[in-house]
């Protein structure tokens, strides 16, 4: 590191109150409280942050790429929240853009490419598609593609005989349409108006257009928060890993899927492979808002910026279910990291993801005091009903299993999968986590520990939280005292 590069990030150490010549980590700081004009915390409502180039959130939070935290069920859930959810690395393309496409029909103002059946097929295979999709009707179209009809679960409902046609069971048209020009407003008018809860689009020549749904429309109002793109659909990521075949094929499927953002992940960023692969990704995917990680040295976020990340994850070995630290010697202390990565990537306006380490709301608030603009969940959320994999009872006590990408446990699942040739030597665990209910009541506490303290700092808003936190180092004895206690007897 040149003498420049250093001093830079002496200063922000500095000025944060951090030490510059120890790494620190959340338990060996506090968070200084400010004189404040907030009135009441809650007061404060504005949590929006940016994720990567114009990717914005509403809450600092995404959800780890892991197969036990993240497929499309966490990732419609972490949207409607205003976060961000990266569908995993380890499935098969085919798979992961079939998740992507899940989360972007979740939610949508209009659905421009509803699925639809033809009036020949069997019952049975509307069944399998309403079942593959998680879908309650489909459209009904001739060997044209003119739509001739809907069918609906209602019109299944009570049928036996899954041989029968299509057109046997459908509702045929007549129906109330609209034009590939309706606006959300005017299709509310029509779905109230005639008691429906889907009103197809069609063109002049009779063809499926577009679908709104009455449902789309109820969700746009209950989830205020919620992230979405342009066309009213849930934001989603997803996830490449930097050691695969055909990774440019891969990503042009995830695009055309409609993923918002790709996370190249991999244990070391700081490497020579991944700053190639980067670069080829940047030039063949110009417009593509990419995040890189992992890293914990200001150095490696140089090298992914000028390469063409938009935004770098950092963290090597601070995970719950990370032995890195453990088995190799390797890893900075989380917080120390995120200061010092970000210390460089704000000069270039790149944001930080923290990733890792985050095991209570007050970590989520220290980790955006050093420089982060999100923090990545894995463990927390791991117990949630939206996190892959069955509930189990064990010791009278609700849990789910938390496998770490590492892991014994995890690798040979990729083996099973085809995923992966054979077992390296293992750097995370396997065990399990407290079942803690939906999502959102984590997700809840979390975002109402942070507006809390950030009414102590005086912060309004992130980028105030950011910029007016500090820290100051305390002792073991002195965290141990913030934490519930009681006199000895």
């Amino acid at each position: 590191m040149d003498d420049q590069l250093r001093q830079k990030i002496e200063a922000r150490l500095s000025a944060k109150g951090l030490p510059v010549d120890i790494a620190v980590s959340f338990n060996d700081v506090c968070i200084i409280d400010r004189k404040s004009d907030i009135a009441s915390r809650r007061d404060i409502g504005n949590f929006k942050t940016r994720l990567a180039r114009d990717i914005f959130l509403n809450i600092p939070i995404v959800s780890a790429n892991m197969p036990d935290i993240t497929d499309s069920r966490m990732a419609i859930a972490l949207a409607r929240l205003g976060g961000l959810g990266f569908i995993h690395q380890f499935l098969p393309i085919e798979k992961r853009v079939e998740e992507v496409k899940r989360v972007k029909r979740a939610d949508s103002s209009i659905i421009e490419k509803p699925i639809t059946i033809r009036f020949s097929e069997r019952l049975s295979d509307a069944r399998a598609l309403m079942d593959a999709y998680q879908i309650s009707g489909l459209l009904v179209v001739d060997e044209e593609g003119k739509l001739v009809g809907i069918l609906t679960s209602r019109d299944m409902r009570l049928q036996e005989d899954l041989s029968l046609y299509v057109k046997e069971a459908m509702t045929p048209m007549p129906l109330v349409v609209g034009s590939p020009d309706t606006t959300k407003e005017s299709a509310r008018v029509l779905l109230r108006q005639y008691k429906v809860e889907k009103l197809p689009l069609v063109d002049k020549a009779g063809k499926v257009a577009g679908l709104i749904t009455a449902k789309d429309i109820i969700k746009a109002a209950q989830y205020r928060s919620a992230v979405r793109d342009k066309k009213g659909r849930l934001l989603v990521g997803a996830t490449i890993g930097a050691h695969r075949n055909n990774i440019l094929s891969d990503v042009d499927q995830l695009v055309k899927a409609g993923m918002d953002v790709l996370l190249i992940d991999t244990a070391r960023a700081f490497a020579d492979p991944v700053e190639a692969l980067l670069k080829e990704i940047r030039a063949a995917f110009n417009e593509l808002p990419i995040v890189v990680g992992n890293i914990d040295r200001p150095e490696a976020a140089l090298m992914l910026i000028e390469a063409g990340a938009d935004a770098v994850k950092v963290g090597i070995g601070p995970g719950s279910a990370c032995k890195t630290r453990e088995e190799t010697g390797v890893g900075t202390p989380q917080l120390t990291a995120i200061a010092e990565c970000a210390a460089i990537a704000d000069e270039h306006h790149i944001p930080v993801v923290a990733d890792g380490g985050i095991r209570v709301g007050a970590d989520v608030a220290k980790a955006l005091v050093a420089g982060a603009s999100a923090v990545m969940l894995g463990s927390l959320l791991g117990g949630s009903e939206e996190a892959p994999g069955e509930a189990f009872y064990e010791e009278g006590k609700k849990w789910k299993i938390y496998r770490g990408s590492a892991s014994l446990e995890a690798q040979l699942s990729r083996m099973d999968g085809g995923g992966l040739d054979h077992v390296r030597p293992t750097e995370g665990i396997q065990r399990r986590v407290a079942y803690r209910g939906e999502v959102s009541s984590i997700i809840e506490d979390l975002v109402g520990h942070l507006r809390s303290s950030m009414s102590y700092v005086g912060a309004h808003t992130l980028d105030e939280f950011k910029a007016l936190g500090t820290f100051r180092r305390q002792t073991e004895a002195g965290y141990l005292e913030g934490k519930p206690h009681r006199n000895e007897e």
